[in-house]
């Protein structure tokens, strides 16, 4: 049996197209986009799973500073509580 992997297909494309971790403002925008509607389970797990990947990230040798700093301000950025 494979061994589960972090980066996986995403299984809503909604999610997948509002959740950025490109910048620590894209990720703000993010929540932002989310906390609109309310939070659901599973936006929330979506956003969780970013901050993981962020972190996964960290662990990369070839990263610069900036993406360094970006990285980590994602990972540590308060999430929203679920609301639905």
């Amino acid at each position: 049996m494979a061994r589960p992997t972090l980066f996986f297909k995403p299984t809503s494309r909604r999610l997948a197209r509002d959740i950025s971790i490109t910048s620590p403002n894209a990720f703000n925008d993010s929540i932002k986009r989310i906390k609109l509607g309310g939070v659901t389970v599973q936006e929330k797990r979506g956003l969780v799973l970013a901050q993981n990947r962020a972190r996964a990230q960290l662990g990369r040798k070839n990263l610069s500073l900036k993406e360094k700093i970006q990285f980590t301000v994602i990972a540590t950025t308060k999430l929203p509580k679920i609301t639905k």
